[in-house]
């Protein structure tokens, strides 16, 4: 069976930065998301046959060229972010084919809103609520990509963040990741769960924790020194 085509690339040198967008395609908004940290690799992988519905082109060598480039050769929806250092202004980044500039700074959700008056994403009335309680996105990447989440563990941080400070059943989980009622005695979110304490523990010390409440859930608990790292680390 084929997989599920590719939603969006990020062309990126900065880690943290393409890690946060990927979490944002793949966790908030289910897509699938690829990273190159160069044009050579993106096309090394990628063919001028594929038809992503967005491409994203941030701190990578000659991004003037490497814009021109992709814009020519692979159809999708074009964003440069436009870099501190102006190493390429916004007139020439539409001059070399963009379709849209992003600036730094940025927040996931004005990305999402972007992409969702240009291009449709999470276009459905359903996902309207999804905008309205997007504040924590940018903090649940940054703890993702410093603690090293897995997709899955993302996934389950993510809920967690929604209701940060209140209990999540593991029926609530299931429901939301899976679209299913949970399975009385299925271990799967205890297993995680146990991973991505071992993670934030070792990540944030005690900070910001994800505790298991008996026979009732799991509550993500953020203090007052992880609120101020999380507020001091926004993209």
């Amino acid at each position: 069976m084929l997989g599920k085509p590719t939603y969006a690339i990020v062309l990126d040198r900065d880690n943290a930065r393409a890690l946060s967008l990927r979490h944002m395609f793949s966790v908030i908004c289910g897509e699938t998301c690829e990273v190159y940290s160069s044009v050579e690799a993106f096309f090394d992988h990628v063919s001028t046959d594929v038809s992503p519905q967005v491409i994203l082109v941030g701190d990578i060598p000659d991004r003037a060229d490497a814009v021109k480039a992709i814009a020519d050769a692979i159809p999708g929806f074009l964003i440069a972010i436009e870099q501190s250092d102006g190493d390429l202004s916004v007139e020439d980044a539409f001059l070399q084919g963009a379709d849209d500039v992003l600036r730094v700074p940025y927040t996931l959700r004005e990305l999402a809103l972007r992409l969702r008056a240009r291009i449709g994403l999470l276009g459905s009335s359903e996902n309207d609520n999804l905008f309205l309680d997007a504040t924590h996105w940018g903090d649940e990447a940054y703890i993702s990509e410093r603690a090293g989440l897995t997709e899955s563990e993302a996934h389950i941080v993510h809920v967690l963040m929604k209701h940060s400070g209140k209990i999540v059943s593991r029926d609530a989980l299931s429901l939301e990741i899976d679209g299913r009622a949970w399975d009385y005695g299925d271990r799967k979110f205890d297993v995680h769960v146990a991973k991505i304490r071992k993670k934030l523990t070792s990540t944030f010390g005690d900070n910001i924790s994800v505790q298991t409440v008996r026979s009732a859930g799991y509550i993500l608990s953020i203090d007052e020194i992880g609120q101020a790292e999380l507020a001091e680390n926004q993209i």
